[in-house]
């Protein structure tokens, strides 16, 4: 009688399948390694370096440069001031962003890094958040004002425009909202990545007074960008904020006053008058804030921009 085939045992290496093996036949039931974990508290630490630091020494390379054609930086006319700044300022952040880049690529980071969404935009957010900006700022007004003066020389006329309305808001927006938050939405979830990236925002700018207004300000883009999921959104009211800050300095703003003269403490005469302004923002920041964290409560509990790793 001739035997079944199909009825012999298998042999016992087909019968106990040794773990490793699959691992490596299957790439995703290997443990990701320790490296991949992006982004640590170091990752974050470096990311910010190589910002800063693609800053100071273009900044360096660039007035060494202007020296050697006979061009002093600190009395030149603010037309040519505005020139070299903007000039700098695309370079250096270029450089800065291709260098995160790099450095994410480096350290496991994957996926898609920036968010691009025309159904995204909202008028209605954006105006409120616009308003929200200029509260948040005359909330801060009593830190800002024992803080050090604002050591800020960019020029005057359409290349420092063109800095603060188009560069600026392209370039940090790319850096911090979209590579910056992003990460960090996909390891650690909405909550922390909201705050930390507001942070990485605001240490970005360097002076204290910039600091913390900056960071205050990354807040309102970091929910802006959350809850829009459009890079759009937040470039536009970057771009709106720097452009309603450089009117007030070009109005305001003199060699001899400082940039604490565009405070409205000091803008405006009346202290009653005043302080009911303030309180006013002081209301409107407290309940925005308030419809902030309950939005994002709702995203992480309804799934929506949840930590992935």
């Amino acid at each position: 009688m001739r035997e079944n085939p199909a009825a012999k045992p298998l042999p016992e290496t087909d019968l106990k399948r040794d773990p490793k093996s699959d691992a490596g036949s299957n790439p995703e039931a290997a443990p990701k390694p320790a490296a991949s974990r992006f982004p640590t508290a170091g990752d974050l630490l470096a990311m910010l370096g190589i910002a800063l630091a693609a800053q100071i020494l273009i900044g360096i390379v660039g007035q060494l440069l202007a020296a050697g054609f006979g061009i002093d930086f600190q009395t030149a006319a603010p037309n040519i001031q505005g020139r070299m700044m903007a000039v700098l300022y695309f370079i250096s952040m270029s450089v800065a962003l291709g260098g995160v880049l790099y450095y994410r690529h480096v350290r496991g980071g994957r996926g898609r890094w920036a968010r691009f969404s025309l159904r995204g935009l909202n008028p209605t957010l954006l105006l409120w958040c616009f308003i929200l900006i200029f509260a948040v700022g005359i909330v801060l007004e009593p830190l800002l004002r024992v803080l050090p003066e604002l050591q800020l020389e960019i020029g005057r006329g359409f290349w420092t425009l063109l800095s603060l309305v188009v560069f600026a808001p392209i370039f940090e927006e790319l850096l911090c909202r979209g590579v910056v938050l992003g990460s960090l939405r996909d390891r650690y979830g909405v909550t922390a990545a909201w705050l930390v990236s507001a942070l990485f925002f605001g240490l970005l700018h360097v002076q204290p007074v910039q600091v913390i207004n900056a960071t205050a300000v990354g807040l309102i883009l970091g929910y802006v960008y959350l809850a829009t999921e459009s890079m759009w959104s937040v470039m536009i009211l970057h771009a709106l904020n720097n452009a309603a800050a450089y009117l007030l300095m070009i109005l305001v703003v003199t060699p001899e006053s400082g940039h604490q003269s565009a405070l409205l403490i000091n803008l405006i005469n009346s202290p009653g008058l005043y302080w009911c302004i303030y309180a006013v923002a002081v209301g409107l920041c407290a309940v925005s804030g308030w419809m902030m964290l309950r939005t994002l409560r709702r995203m992480k509990e309804s799934g929506k921009n949840p930590a992935r790793a």
